[in-house]
């Protein structure tokens, strides 16, 4: 060997270690750590984690309202009826669907008698009866807890006949009655809450006690939620252990983290990663669209309000919508994951019949500047001093101020392209980013006791439930300071909302619900953008049973987690013979990589030093 490179031959030796450790093993440490900053998988058992870019709001579901708190209820808790919107339904409380023919439905529509399952435990240990539902109904109803009186509504109270069979009086027939997904409640829990506190100041600490086929054990905020399985649950034994629900800032993380093995499933990966996953043999995918779509919701109100009031002049509106190119949304924004939008109520999600509604060419507000301009010319607002910006009817400079989630990369590039075109037509806009807690702030403004809502307009993606007659009394008049947050107010659309919920035959039903859209168009008050597509990807080379949707994807099989209706992925999930330990990163291995690798620099380091003292002993001495 050369002697200089013998002289050398040591630590670069330990320093070509060090190497090929951290490109052999060390690639995947940070996102290991990152997931390890959860709590980590107890030895033995079949952890399942799953990467998201949103989180529960509140773990109190008469508080919470985000996708991702709906989907942890779904775990935690048992519904009465778990109907989907093709028709098909997942667990539920409900041994048999009552009907007219079986003696379960009245005659007259109005009383429905549902037989419960018997031998339903509670994850304290306490027996599930027909008191809890029969409870659960009465609390919300009589509480008027908002988040659930538009499902409630309708029926007048509900009683329990005995343990195992519940009544459920209506004031009228109920059209939606098994689309009514309502989280079944422990009332030996929820009877010392007041419904006030219930859904305003509340928190539901975990361990949360429900009945579903696992329990929330562990919520850290901005970092994960843990669940365990329910050994007492009444249907089938999931093979997971538990489940980690790991927040991400970064969607590249995130899919990197996927490719790794560190999470299991992603959903909200981003097109241009969504795409080579996608390519990729070890994953399932889907790009799926059920009830989902993003708006822009302008501010309405009429008496006290902090918005703008030209807002309130429908003309003003329309012009407004013909001044958004939803194409380019789509392309720009949204990558070409998406559609145009048109209604609250998606396009593909129900057959027979089709709720959506699509206006004609002639009702259509489609992109066009100049038809736009006569719109606003035509409503009297000019231009009057060529400045490039109109002045309202009292002769000041329109502007409106136009939010974006700052959650939202997608909204934030529509936001963009929405006041370029705004300001194209003579519209001042005041563009910003703010977190969604702010804009929720600014939405729920109060004046002493007065509600006076301080927003012009601003941009947000929601689902709507599986029932559509659930979505449209959103806006009715009785929701404004509640669901209806362009804080509208239409005559002919109340009675239709009141109306629809009783109506039966599903034909005369829809031509109901198509009216309500078409009027909601036509008055420009919450215009749908596009109806967007979430990117999942889920590992299969690791684990077998992911049950997908047979609905909503957009380009093939629908969605197999986080939309609140397929448990059973949850339930049919195990690992393959590979992957015994359910493809859960190993916390003991991470530390003794980081350990060894620690060792090694430090043995370099010291080899280093000690020889350059000894060279400096040797020159001193000669």
């Amino acid at each position: 060997m050369n002697r200089t490179l013998r002289r050398y031959a040591g630590p670069w030796l330990l320093l070509l270690t060090v190497v090929v450790l951290a490109i052999g093993l060390g690639i995947g440490l940070a996102g290991a750590l990152a997931a390890d900053e959860s709590e980590s998988p107890a030895a033995g058992k079949v952890t399942l984690k799953i990467g998201w870019l949103s989180e529960p709001d509140n773990l109190n579901m008469f508080i919470g309202y985000s996708d991702a708190s709906y989907e942890i209820w779904s775990l935690q808790y048992d519904y009465l009826f778990n109907e989907r919107a093709d028709g098909t339904h997942g667990p539920e409380l409900a041994v048999e669907r009552p009907t007219v023919e079986n003696g379960g439905i009245s005659p007259d529509g109005k009383v429905w008698t549902v037989k419960i399952r018997p031998d339903v435990m509670w994850q304290d240990g306490k027996p599930l009866t027909a008191d809890d539902v029969a409870f659960t109904y009465n609390y919300i109803i009589e509480g008027g807890l908002w988040n659930y009186t538009l499902i409630t509504a309708g029926i007048d109270h509900v009683e329990a006949v005995d343990p195992t069979t519940v009544k459920i009086v209506c004031l009228k027939p109920k059209a939606d009655m098994v689309f009514a997904a309502i989280p079944i409640i422990p009332k030996h829990i929820w009877e010392n809450v007041k419904p006030g506190a219930a859904q305003n100041t509340y928190v539901s600490k975990p361990p949360i006690v429900g009945s579903g086929p696992f329990q929330v054990m562990e919520f850290k905020k901005s970092d994960y939620v843990k669940l365990v399985r329910n050994p007492s649950y009444w249907g089938q034994e999931p093979a997971v252990d538990e489940i980690l629900f790991v927040y991400y800032t970064n969607a590249d993380t995130m899919t990197q983290d996927l490719k790794m093995g560190t999470i299991d499933a992603a959903e909200g990966l981003p097109k241009a990663q969504f795409s080579g996953v996608k390519g990729d043999g070890a994953f399932g995918t889907s790009a799926w669209n059920v009830t989902l779509f993003d708006y822009l919701t302008l501010n309405c109100k009429e008496g006290p309000s902090l918005g703008n009031p030209i807002l309130r002049d429908r003309e003003f509106r329309r012009a407004l919508c013909q001044a958004i190119d939803r194409q380019k949304l789509v392309d720009i924004a949204w990558s070409g994951m998406a559609e145009p939008g048109t209604t609250i109520i998606n396009p593909g999600t129900w057959t027979n019949p089709d709720y959506h509604w699509e206006p004609s060419a002639e009702q259509e507000l489609a992109f066009d500047l100049e038809k736009a301009r006569q719109t606003l010319d035509a409503a009297g607002y000019k231009d009057s001093d060529g400045d490039g910006v109109r002045e309202d009817k009292s002769g000041k400079p329109i502007k409106i101020r136009l939010w974006a989630p700052s959650d939202s990369p997608q909204e934030q590039s529509e936001g963009k392209l929405i006041a370029g075109w705004w300001k194209d037509i003579g519209v001042g806009v005041n563009f910003e980013v703010l977190d969604f807690g702010t804009i929720d702030e600014r939405y729920w403004n109060y004046e002493g006791d007065t509600y006076a809502p301080d927003y012009d307009a601003y941009m947000a993606t929601t689902l709507g439930y599986a029932d559509p007659g659930q979505t449209v009394p959103w806006f009715t008049t009785e929701q404004i300071e509640n669901w209806n947050e362009p804080c509208w107010s239409n005559a002919e659309y109340d009675k239709l909302s009141a109306e629809q919920v009783s109506v039966m035959d599903p034909q005369q039903r829809a031509e109901m619900i198509w009216r309500m859209q078409e009027i909601m168009y036509e008055e420009a008050v919450y215009p749908v953008l596009t109806y967007p597509r979430n990117m999942q990807a889920y590992n299969t080379d690791k684990w077998e049973g992911w049950t997908p949707l047979g609905f909503g994807g957009t380009d093939g099989p629908g969605p197999a987690f986080m939309t609140s209706y397929n448990t059973e992925t949850y339930l049919n999930l195990k690992p393959t013979s590979e992957s015994a330990d359910g493809g859960s990163s190993s916390t003991a291995t991470v530390i003794a990589i980081v350990v060894v690798v620690v060792i090694i620099v430090g043995v370099v380091v010291w080899w280093t030093v000690s020889r350059r003292s000894r060279r400096k002993e040797t020159l001193d001495e000669a």
